[in-house]
């Protein structure tokens, strides 16, 4: 387990003062920043009335919606493709795997180092709902908030979307590092997410890849089973990745 931790702790250092760190705190901030402006210029109709809890769950179901559908599989795109061309651009790899280390290493540490950058966007953006909510109740009062959220209530269901997002990572951490072609990587989880908005709320939706986090927010969609596909595909195509860099990385 040291070698791994080793491996790991190398790919936190190599991030530091990157992009692909920076962007685990903009695009939650984004995505919140967007969510308050665009309710406070939308103000809810004057007879509509809501508890304070409903409100809270409604903004919390807003600002995971939109990070979901459209922010998680651009988001996982962009950092696996990073991730990756640190090594691919400097053509790092031969140097890598020549260290006194397991090959699996350097792969388990970008897919691990992928799914804490990933949960580490969800997390933030759970904290952001408070600030946001704030922020409504000044320049928007008419949508209801009041006070604090349910924290119990507040996790849940962004904790499953995590759980679902583990296919994408999986999927788009292997094509990241199979092919060093950033474009390649990129374009990928682009068209995948455009075909994913046609796709969202088709019965196709819940095997989908790119689609699974926004599942969990859908009311029409089978929770179980998003999370069966998301969490144990995610697994699934991880050893597959590590099978097939192992081989083609083989002496």
């Amino acid at each position: 387990m040291i070698v791994y931790w080793r491996a790991l702790r190398a790919e936190m250092l190599k991030l530091k003062h990157t992009l692909a760190l920076w962007m685990v705190l903009i695009l939650p901030l984004a995505v919140a920043a967007l969510i308050v402006l665009v309710g406070s210029l939308h103000p809810s109709a004057p007879e509509r009335s809501v508890t304070p809890a409903a409100a809270w769950h409604g903004l919390e179901t807003g600002m995971f919606s939109l990070w979901c559908l459209l922010m998680v599989p651009l988001f996982v795109t962009l950092e696996t493709a990073l991730l990756a061309g640190l090594e691919h651009g400097n053509q790092q790899w031969k140097h890598l795997l020549a260290l006194p280390l397991p090959p699996s290493a350097h792969y388990l540490a970008k897919l691990l180092m992928m799914v804490l950058m990933v949960l580490g966007a969800y997390l933030l953006l759970c904290v952001l709902v408070l600030p946001a909510g704030w922020i409504l109740m000044v320049t928007a009062p008419d949508h209801g908030l009041a006070g604090l959220p349910p924290l119990a209530d507040l996790w849940p269901l962004p904790a499953a979307s995590f759980a679902a997002s583990m296919l994408i990572v999986a999927l788009q951490t292997w094509i990241a590092l199979r092919w060093q072609s950033f474009t390649l990587a990129v374009s990928v989880g682009i068209v995948a997410t455009v075909v994913g908005f046609i796709v969202a709320q088709s019965r196709f939706g819940n095997f989908f890849p790119w689609t699974l986090p926004g599942r969990i927010f859908h009311h029409g969609g089978d929770m179980q089973l998003t999370l069966a596909v998301g969490l144990g595909g995610g697994v699934l195509v991880a050893v597959l990745g590590l099978v097939d860099f192992l081989r083609r990385e083989s002496p």
